[in-house]
């Protein structure tokens, strides 16, 4: 993996590179401006020498031009020439030669032979005389030409004879030897070389010396660069070829070498001063750099360690800013913006998380935490538990605004009072005070908080119920805390009392309740034997025989033995199950009842219905659907409700039952005479019959304030043409009285007992209070 670079490093390598390409490039365009311009100097130089070159030898040869025709026509030369005595014609010759700078003088016969020389050793080169080797001989006019002998290349000038007539001719020439070619080099200010055309490139003459000469065309390829002037090579020399006319005939080449290194050495001069100040620009750009970086990366650390910071939750600490670079001070400046607004969106997301949105209280989690903290820190506490009773009947009646309403008002009153406040749920809050309150500063609270609500005209009375817990003595954990008030909150209910401190037996009891849930749910969701039916009979006193029963459930449990109706159904209740129980019920006893009516017997039954069920219509449709499915109608279905659950909703309960009534079912009030509304609701509900609760019928032959009772609820019925039915008849007198009042049924133990259905079917058999069974098929 690639190891990462700090933005200080990152700029610090940007500004040097870019410095020292910089530097470079200017050293390179340097390099090759200077090295154009020594190219083009040296072109000039080199065309300047050529010219001077050639004029050299343009001037050489015109004076050996005109010592040739001088010679050619002299008298004494023609008549030493005319005798073809070779001594007289070498007198002449070296007369001659000493007069002029020939290096040599040959005389030809008019077949182009040699006849003589000075010196000699021209008269054979080779294989080929120098008659042989002169391509131009004529004998009307001097002719000039290059002649190679000897490895030494000769510029010669031939003249024609004449006495009168042509009788031979006269041949001068000077060699382009190392000494001729040393003294062009003074003039031209170049070295002149002359060699071998052909892949040797022997050097024959050379104004150098000949192994030097013989390096420089070897290495004349080779291209001049700054490594070789830095190293000072001897053989910096620019070698060119030199055309002369009238030598392409010759296999030798001429070259000319300009030595360049003084040229090439001064541009080294100026490389060196360009170099220094690349140097120092490249140094002062390091410092440039470094500052530059540092102060660009500095502000930039200080915003990553103010992000880390940030990362961590610490959003305290702004972020610094340097307006010294204006983009790095946006930056941080919106950095801090970023950071207020995290602090506040994290402030409300924490007063989120550890408040009731609702109520403005602490929610059960945070309370939750906070009490854990301060138990474990081994704090004593007072807890005080509140409850507020009817929320959910405020919701119902008066709309979800106005409940919430209540709750918030109810939250502003206990925050009043200096302690920590929670909201658990629903109307169910919880308070610890900072300084622990007797029992006279909790009726302060109690009433402060019962203070009736006004909300959009309505005036709410509200109550509640506190629940008093001493910890760590009643409790050193949460759990434990909140358990122990869901018990005092059960307690409050059954006992109507506004404040209940913690007592052992009563976790015993809420341990109960929680068994009887738990196993409740097993037995109503799985194939059960526990759960029974058992039927009371009830006995028309005007014609002693059973005219209805009443159904009962009942249950045997596994684990708990027999639990009582009394005590289940309200658990059930309380915890959601008496939707099933209920359904159960109505299943096994309209199977019973179509039972019996094969057995042709036709008495109806009576069925037990909980405020909840009554207040849900889809239940009552399906009653409806299961008793048409098995063939009975509502009319063989008397359904008994308590007038304690018609009190928590009448208009809703008046409203069910007037649709069920006009569907053909029957309705008692169960319980008659406990309730508060007694009276009231003999008006407005649609029922045929009431039953006297067995409170007022278990004594009722010895209890005169009883008897007046179940009298004056006898006359009761009679004006409003209801049907009575009186429950707990446990003797024969009480049975006589009931009678004698005018009641119209009753029943109880001195009647039957309830039966399981085998035995209502015996009992039915054998009793003197059984019916007359219709005929089946």
């Amino acid at each position: 993996m690639m190891r990462s670079l700090s933005l200080r490093h990152s700029l610090f390598r940007i500004l040097l590179g870019s410095t020292v390409l910089t530097a470079g490039l200017i050293l390179l365009s340097v390099w090759n401006a200077t090295d154009d311009l020594v190219q083009q100097n040296l072109e000039k130089e080199l065309a300047i020498d050529t010219n001077i070159l050639q004029h050299i030898v343009e001037e050489r040869t015109k004076a050996l031009y005109a010592s040739t025709k001088a010679l050619s026509t002299a008298y004494e030369f023609r008549a030493a020439f005319a005798s073809y005595d070779p001594p007289t014609i070498n007198s002449a010759l070296q007369t001659m030669d000493a007069r002029q700078d020939f290096d040599f003088l040959v005389m030809l016969n008019l077949q182009d032979e040699t006849i003589t020389s000075f010196p000699d050793n021209i008269l054979v080169s080779g294989d080929r005389s120098f008659g042989e080797r002169y391509r131009n001989i004529d004998p009307s006019e001097i002719t000039r030409d290059y002649v190679f002998m000897n490895d030494t290349l000769y510029h010669a000038v031939v003249a024609p004879v004449a006495a009168p007539r042509v009788i031979g001719y006269l041949g001068a020439a000077f060699a382009l030897d190392d000494n001729f070619l040393a003294l062009l080099s003074e003039v031209v200010q170049a070295e002149v070389i002359i060699t071998s055309d052909d892949n040797s490139a022997r050097v024959l003459n050379s104004s150098l010396p000949h192994d030097f000469a013989a390096r420089l065309i070897v290495r004349s390829d080779r291209e001049i660069n700054w490594f070789r002037i830095m190293a000072q090579d001897e053989s910096l020399y620019e070698v060119r070829e030199l055309e002369l006319p009238g030598i392409d005939h010759i296999p030798v080449k001429i070259r000319i070498a300009l030595d360049v290194s003084e040229q090439y050495l001064s541009v080294l001069d100026l490389q060196t001063v360009v170099i220094v100040i690349a140097l120092g620009i490249i140094v002062l750009s390091l410092a440039i750099s470094m500052v530059l970086a540092r102060r660009v990366s500095t502000p930039v650390n200080q915003l990553v360690t103010a992000v880390n910071e940030i990362a961590e939750g610490h959003y305290q600490e702004p972020v610094k800013s340097d307006d010294r670079v204006s983009e790095i001070g946006e930056l941080a400046r919106a950095f801090n913006t970023m950071q207020a607004r995290i602090r506040s969106r994290e402030d409300h997301i924490l007063f989120q998380a550890q408040h009731d949105m609702l109520s403005g209280l602490y929610n059960r989690h945070f309370v939750e935490e906070k009490l854990n903290q301060r138990l474990d820190a081994g704090e004593t506490l007072q807890i005080l538990g509140i409850n507020i009773m009817g929320i959910r009947t405020i919701n119902d009646l008066y709309g979800y605004t106005t409940g919430d309403f209540c709750i918030k008002t109810m939250a502003q009153r206990t925050l009043s009072w200096p302690g920590m406040a929670a909201r658990l749920a629903g109307g169910d809050f919880l308070f610890v005070p900072d300084v622990p309150l007797d029992e006279t500063a909790i009726d302060a609270f109690r009433q402060q908080l019962e203070a009736p609500v006004e909300f959009d005209g309505l005036v709410i009375p509200m109550k509640v119920f506190f629940a008093h817990l001493s910890c760590p003595s009643d409790g050193d954990t949460t759990e434990e805390v909140f358990r122990k008030i869901n018990i005092l909150s059960d307690e409050s209910k059954q006992h109507d009392h506004w404040l209940i401190a913690f007592k052992e037996e009563m976790q015993t009891k809420y341990l109960r309740r929680l068994t009887i849930i738990t196993e409740l749910k097993k037995v109503l969701t799985g194939d059960q034997t526990e759960l029974s039916m058992v039927y009371q009979p009830k006995v028309h006193l005007q014609t002693n025989r059973v005219c209805s029963v009443e159904a009962l459930i009942r249950w045997n449990s596994a684990s708990l033995g027999f639990v009582p109706p009394d005590e289940f159904i309200g658990i059930a209740e309380q915890a959601g199950l008496i939707e099933q129980v209920t359904t159960w019920v109505l299943e096994r006893t309209l199977d019973d009842l179509a039972g019996f009516r094969q057995q042709g017997y036709v008495f109806s039954v009576a069925i037990n219905l909980s405020t909840q069920d009554i207040q849900r219509p889809e239940l009552m449709q399906s009653l409806a659907e299961k008793i048409a499915a098995k063939g009975l109608t509502p009319s063989d279905v008397e359904l008994e409700i308590t007038e304690s659950d018609l009190v928590e909703d009448a208009a809703l309960a008046i409203r069910n039952l007037n649709t069920l009534k006009a569907m053909g079912f029957h309705f008692a009030i169960d319980d008659f005479g406990t309730g508060y509304s007694s009276l009231a609701y003999l008006k407005t509900l649609p029922v045929q019959t009431i039953k006297i609760d067995k409170s007022f019928v278990l004594k009722l032959a010895s209890d005169d304030s009883d008897q007046q009772i179940v009298r004056t609820v006898l006359n009761l019925a009679a004006v409003f043409h209801l049907c009575v039915v009186a429950e707990g008849v446990e003797d024969e007198r009480s049975l006589q009285i009931l009678k004698d009042g005018g009641c119209d049924i009753a029943q109880g133990y001195f009647i039957s007992r309830p039966l399981t259905v085998p035995a209502m079917y015996e009992w039915l058999g054998s009793t003197h209070y059984g019916i007359q069974r219709t005929e089946t098929t």
